[in-house]
């Protein structure tokens, strides 16, 4: 929970350049930027818990498990500031982004039926769905994704340490 605290922090600060930078392309640059520590920190993390708690004896499934709950704990504290954004600083973000999404599948020429059912969906959508579904559902899937990648790399990695 405490590697989740601090990733969901790093998170809320990253998520604060993009409604601060929302029209300065260098405060959205940096937001992007930013995306890369992400895998960073979860090998960071992973690391320390297989020889802190572990003794490096960490097993795939259990750095999956790990990687799961500390995207959980840290998109929690996401979720907080995405759901101030889309209430208090910005509300009609929820609808500008619905009718650009729109538009984008109007331009992409996708049938009558399809167009319906995304409009449907989209104007129902409340800031708690938006949250549950792209915040901690989505942040919870790409730890998963990531886990998949760094937890074999972290059974590999080993620190020699020069012990004179």
């Amino acid at each position: 929970m405490y590697a989740g605290i601090f990733l969901g922090s790093f998170w809320v600060l990253k998520y604060s350049l993009l409604i601060i930078g929302f029209d300065k392309p260098m405060l959205n640059l940096l937001h992007s930027a930013l995306s890369i520590v992400t895998p960073i920190l979860l090998f960071y993390f992973l690391k320390n818990y297989n020889e802190k708690f572990l003794n490096s004896t960490m097993r795939f499934w259990h750095g999956v498990q790990f990687s799961i709950m500390l995207f959980l704990f840290a998109s929690i504290l996401e979720a907080l500031i995405v759901l101030v954004h889309v209430k208090w600083i910005d509300p009609m973000f929820l609808v500008t982004m619905s009718e650009n999404a729109i538009k984008m599948l109007e331009a992409y020429n996708f049938n009558t039926a399809m167009l319906s059912q995304s409009a449907e969906i989209l104007s129902n959508m409340n800031p708690f769905r938006y949250i549950f579904n792209n915040v901690i559902m989505l942040n919870v899937f790409i730890g998963f994704i990531l886990s998949l990648i760094i937890v074999p790399i972290v059974q590999r990695f080993k620190i020699v340490r020069n012990e004179q």
